[in-house]
């Protein structure tokens, strides 16, 4: 009897220990995890730069590119050699968060928004959900900021081969096509980066990655070719 019970409790010590790493795993391994914790909003990162952002003055011909890490992590006036563009990406950022600090944004009225928000939601929430927000994200800039034009980009892949990210590009292909849908029923421009930026198996290319999921310099190049359009 004490036997059956300690196997029992060793297949569900096992069972947790087992579960436990394959979230990890799932989630990018102990180092991505680690470095999350290092940057994530526990350390109040997130707060720090939205408390900023909003204490920042906005010309009325704003350009605004709207998102998070990956909208952050580039310096687009620079870029695009544009003084009228300002970076209101925030890393980490998910639809629920942007919808928090838009007004900061809309009050301003700016000329143009290029927004991309989804692919961190994939972690938390469902697609529908994601969805869902991304609605309210848009009806918010229409009904507050009816003077801007907005534009809608699509999510940009993932490459799990190079970190596991835990998203799906499938995922990330259905949320593209209903926000194809949201610029069509709106009649706003929908900006296609996705191709851009897949491989032949549909994966963010290796050569524009480091960790699978943010962009090296040689994807902004690429996004800048497909931004100059929209902006000049």
């Amino acid at each position: 009897m004490k036997n059956s019970a300690f196997y029992i409790s060793f297949l569900i010590n096992l069972l947790f220990v087992g579960g436990f790493f394959f979230i990890v795993h799932k989630l990018g391994g102990f180092a991505y995890l680690m470095a999350k914790v290092r940057t994530n909003n526990l350390a109040g990162i997130y707060e720090h730069r939205k408390n900023h952002l909003a204490q920042l003055p906005m010309r009325s011909d704003a350009i605004v590119m709207l998102g998070n890490s990956i909208t952050q992590s580039c310096e687009w006036s620079e870029l695009l050699e544009n003084p009228k563009i300002v970076n209101r990406g925030i890393a980490g950022d998910m639809t629920g968060g942007m919808m928090v600090r838009l007004e900061e944004i809309t009050k301003y009225h700016p000329a143009k928004i290029f927004l991309m928000i989804g692919i961190n939601d994939l972690s938390v929430i469902s697609k529908e959900k994601i969805i869902e927000n991304y609605k309210s994200i848009v009806n918010q800039i229409v009904e507050k900021s009816p003077s801007t034009k907005l534009y809608l980009q699509s999510i940009l892949p993932v490459n799990n081969e190079v970190r596991n990210s835990g998203k799906s590009n499938d995922d990330i292909l259905f949320l593209n096509e209903k926000i194809q849908d949201i610029a069509s029923n709106y009649g706003l421009v929908y900006v296609n980066l996705h191709p851009l930026f897949v491989d032949s198996e549909g994966r963010l290319k290796t050569n524009l990655t480091q960790d699978g999921i943010h962009l090296d310099v040689e994807g902004y190049l690429i996004w800048k070719k497909e931004l100059t359009k929209y902006i000049n």
